[in-house]
């Protein structure tokens, strides 16, 4: 940071040790989807959506100061999915694919994890982001998003940002939260975690957008962080103290 540089110099020090840059490469998998430019009309004739995922995650990803590989969108298909990691494998150090987390029969990225890779794990008791997977293939960790893109996002704040912290040399961090009063009534699942789009009011009061879709993109620009809300809370009301997580915190 440019405070660290500052003191290093102030303090005589001219040559450091540094890691080198964490290679990321960022996968979409999908029948439906198209790259950004792609004719409209093809959007409206085919049932199809923008890949709006990929973009996503490789500006996360060199904003957290890591090399982002873009590695394309492959349609649904076991054997192009093989072939795509087992490349990717041999070319960067941490794989992040979206979509094809879940238990469809068109969801190829955890059962082949499973099958022909080493999953770590599945499923995790949390919304949104429930069919996350973590695994390894050919050695490589790979993060199997779910493919709507507010629980891309969050998973790979929640879940990606402090284990490739810890990949890259910087070691394990967790976001920042601090408490702040609700300005809402909620009622909530017990049992899982709960990640809710919000942003700070001019009252100082933490507001959540009105609709929790996951593929609701603009409430991610609409927001400014997230509120957590643990697995033993059912319901929130109006002046509760609630955790609220910054974006700024992820450097977002």
């Amino acid at each position: 940071r440019p405070q660290d540089l500052a003191l290093l110099i102030a303090t005589g020090v001219t040559d450091v040790e540094v890691y080198l840059p964490l290679r990321v490469g960022i996968l979409s998998t999908g029948d439906e989807l198209l790259d950004a430019g792609s004719e409209y009309l093809s959007l409206m004739k085919k049932d199809k959506v923008f890949d709006s995922n990929r973009p996503m995650l490789l500006s996360i990803i060199r904003r957290w100061g890591f090399e982002g590989f873009d590695l394309g969108a492959i349609r649904d298909e076991k054997k192009l999915l093989r072939e795509k990691l087992d490349e990717a494998s041999s070319e960067v150090d941490v794989i992040i694919s979206s979509g094809g987390a879940s238990s469809g029969d068109e969801d190829h990225v955890t059962k082949l994890i499973k099958s022909e890779g080493k999953l770590k794990n599945w499923r995790i008791a949390i919304k949104p982001g429930r069919p996350l997977a973590l695994g390894f293939w050919n050695e490589t960790p790979i993060f199997g998003l779910p493919g709507n893109p507010v629980a891309a996002f969050v998973c790979s704040l929640i879940f990606a940002k402090p284990a490739l912290g810890l990949l890259a040399g910087c070691g394990w961090a967790n976001p920042v939260r601090f408490n702040v009063e609700s300005g809402f009534h909620k009622k909530k699942k017990p049992g899982r975690r709960e990640y809710v789009r919000a942003r700070i009011n001019e009252d100082g009061h933490a507001e959540i957008f009105p609709s929790e879709g996951s593929g609701r993109i603009s409430s991610l620009s609409w927001s400014s962080g997230l509120l957590e809300l643990l697995e033993h809370e059912e319901k929130v009301s109006k002046g509760d103290l609630v955790r609220y997580i910054p974006y700024s915190g992820f450097d977002l």
